[in-house]
């Protein structure tokens, strides 16, 4: 049977005028890597990102993750300190009486030590992960045009940091059973859990089931952006290291331990000065560590929207009323 032409007001589907290559998201869009762009697409946005909101980035870091980390070395020193000038103090004064030490005395404040490490480390992690969604708040926002201040950016990161946490601490009790399995298990659910924090943020649904079919859909190319953000951060924990042990070295002699020390205040003296100069060494690698910090999280963030990208139309904008 002849086909009949179409009436002559026919008019062809709008499909039917896109350019190729135009189902993909905007080439110009500063936070969507069009799958056509590849990794250089890739680095160039993650440039884009530091240009456009490198002052921001570095503020809710600061506050949220430097900041912390120089109090939680400072309390660390002092805790330390407080227990183990008494234990040295017990060891000398056996030595000179020539009794065996007790040391159960100093059960109570080692273990009171112990517990406020614990319960500071769990705080310091609520307050990454505040950071983490502040940072993503404010890189979306204003990749959209619509910039907004730290103040709120650190609002937000608040009020969405506790669900992050907990998805976060899931995540690393699944690493912790598959090195426990076998070292191969964890480094795979390392890599197939990268993109939970941004899925959690964004979409709000089964961030770890999510982050896994991301993953397994689209190995090869999320593969390539973690390999890349890992190979910086080894950089970057290689200058850290460097830089530490040469610190260590430098205040190595401040606080060492002499076995006649004469007197408990002298005792005290040197423990805190090598307290001191832990403190120092950890603020000091904790303030060099920033950036890469800073790096690792807008690679994870832009891999992430990548992956949106290849999934549907997405663009900064429509990630940035996601958040909302």
């Amino acid at each position: 049977m002849t086909e009949l032409p179409p009436p002559s007001d026919y008019l062809p589907p709008p499909a039917a005028y896109q350019a190729p290559g135009q189902q993909y998201p905007n080439p110009y869009d500063p936070l969507v890597n069009p799958p056509y762009a590849g990794i250089g697409g890739w680095f160039g946005r993650m440039s884009s990102v530091f240009q456009r909101s490198w002052k921001s980035i570095a503020a809710v870091f600061a506050i949220t993750h430097l900041l912390p980390s120089i109090v939680l070395a400072v309390v660390s020193a002092v805790g330390t300190a407080a227990v183990l000038v008494p234990w040295q103090q017990e060891v000398l004064d056996a030595a000179e009486s020539g009794e065996n030490p007790r040391f159960d005395t100093l059960l109570g404040p080692f273990l009171g030590l112990m517990g406020a490490l614990v319960v500071a480390a769990v705080l310091f992690t609520v307050v990454e992960a505040a950071g983490y969604a502040a940072g993503t708040y404010v890189v979306t926002r204003d990749a959209a045009g619509a910039p907004t201040s730290v103040g709120d950016a650190l609002r937000y990161g608040f009020r969405r940091c506790l669900g992050l946490f907990g998805w976060n601490l899931l995540t690393a009790l699944l690493i912790i059973a598959g090195a426990v399995a076998c070292v191969l298990p964890a480094f795979y659910v390392l890599a197939a859990t990268a993109l939970v924090g941004p899925i959690y943020l964004f979409e709000r649904r089964t961030p770890i089931g999510r982050s896994f079919t991301i993953f397994n859909n689209n190995l090869g190319r999320v593969l390539g952006r973690l390999a890349m953000i890992l190979v910086i951060l080894i950089g970057g924990s290689i200058v850290t290291s460097t830089v530490e042990n040469v610190l260590n070295l430098a205040f190595g002699g401040l606080g060492s331990f002499s076995a006649d020390p004469g007197s408990s205040v002298q005792l005290a003296g040197q423990t805190g000065l090598s307290m001191a100069g832990s403190a120092v060494v950890a603020g000091v690698g904790a303030v060099i560590g920033l950036p890469f910090t800073m790096i690792q999280f807008v690679g994870i963030l832009l891999t992430y929207a990548e992956q949106r990208g290849h999934e549907g139309p997405v663009s900064a904008g429509s990630l940035a009323a996601e958040l909302d």
